[in-house]
């Protein structure tokens, strides 16, 4: 035994290098070639199959799909395909900008009526749901996403996949690798364990290792929250409208996670929390953000919309507002405004009248 070891850690110090530069990108490349060859791999991985065949883009959510690049701005030399996928939320993988282009799956989900037929079986952590349950009567409720919703939750994806954040979330684990290394090979030097025993140097190494994993959880995970939060917080700036639907996007993700956990029993009870949030598999690891914490951020940026959209009503020549009357013919406020100064604890009995200030160019605050 001392024989192939003592050999193989002989060619390791020779050729230590050279491994390092390998190993670093092997797992650069195992992470980022999903997003170098999407099409037949996401495709293969969730396309949607109604009976035994694969279902076509309806030109409903290929009009959706369209409607949502035009509003991001998607230049016309980006590529993209959708396809339809059984998946509850929209999935996505690719670079727009490279020949292989990205892919994005739209659930089935969006057509609303066909896959949430109560004739349909659909199956979820293997438990068939019952969809005349008050549990099924709440997942279908939640299935079905307004067309702000919709565009939100395809939007995320867009601007993901646009932003090539992806292949920054496959740098954390070569770069930990490479800083695990360094660290080992200096901290031995600096200690003198070269000269000592074998058995302390693979105790050591282990130390190392657990360190460098540490690390890589700790970065990985942190750089997800990051990308989860700024993916929000771009989306929700394209409109108020994709603000609005970004919350009840997530209302409607957590309200069916909540039906799942009814349905789903005990084990249910293992997957999700009482609010809806997912339950982590790893008790040392959050690997997403919440989605209570999403919705909420979202909230807040509606909100802030709502609020300049008042405030451009209520100033136009200092904000130069674009829409119709806050005030009507009598100098009363709109129920419209009425419920927007409610959201933001504020009263409409300051309007001023017409006659002093024409707000008959202005438009309807969306509410």
């Amino acid at each position: 035994m001392a024989g192939p070891l003592w050999r193989a850690t002989v060619f390791v110090q020779r050729h230590r290098t050279g491994l390092l530069v390998g190993s670093c990108a092997g797992l650069f490349g195992a992470q980022i070639s999903y997003h170098l060859f999407p099409d037949p791999v996401v495709q293969w991985l969730y396309q949607y199959w109604p009976q035994g065949q694969p279902a076509p883009l309806s030109p409903e959510l290929e009009r959706l799909f369209q409607e949502v690049q035009q509003d991001i701005g998607v230049p016309s030399g980006h590529h993209f395909e959708a396809f339809t996928t059984f998946t509850f939320q929209p999935v996505s993988a690719g670079f727009p900008r490279l020949p292989g282009g990205a892919v994005v799956g739209i659930p089935a989900s969006f057509l609303g009526g066909p896959v949430t037929n109560t004739d349909q079986p659909v199956v979820v952590h293997g438990q068939r749901v019952d969809w005349r349950s008050p549990a099924g009567t709440r997942l279908r409720d939640a299935l079905t996403l307004s067309h702000d919703a919709q565009k939100f939750a395809l939007a995320k994806e867009v601007v993901y996949l646009e932003s090539g954040a992806a292949a920054l979330q496959a740098l954390p684990a070569p770069a930990c690798l490479a800083g695990t290394w360094a660290l080992g090979v200096g901290a031995k030097h600096a200690l003198g364990l070269y000269g000592g025993p074998m058995s302390l140097r693979a105790a050591f190494n282990l130390v190392v290792a657990v360190a460098g994993f540490v690390a890589y959880a700790f970065s990985t995970d942190s750089l997800t929250h990051a990308l989860e939060a700024w993916l929000d917080r771009r989306t929700a700036s394209l409109s108020v409208a994709y603000a609005r639907g970004g919350v009840e996007f997530y209302e409607k993700v957590l309200s069916g996670n909540l039906a799942l956990r009814s349905l789903l029993g005990q084990r249910g009870k293992k997957l999700y929390t009482p609010s809806g949030n997912v339950i982590p598999r790893h008790w040392f690891r959050i690997k997403h953000l919440p989605y209570t914490a999403r919705r909420d951020s979202v909230l807040q940026m509606w909100r802030a919309a709502l609020a300049r959209q008042l405030l451009r009503a209520l100033w136009p020549r200092r904000f130069q507002p674009r829409q119709v009357p806050l005030a009507v013919d009598s100098g009363k406020p709109t129920a419209q405004c009425q419920q927007t100064c409610r959201l933001w604890g504020l009263t409409a009995q300051f309007l001023p009248q017409p006659t002093t200030y024409d707000l008959s160019h202005l438009g309807h605050i969306p509410l």
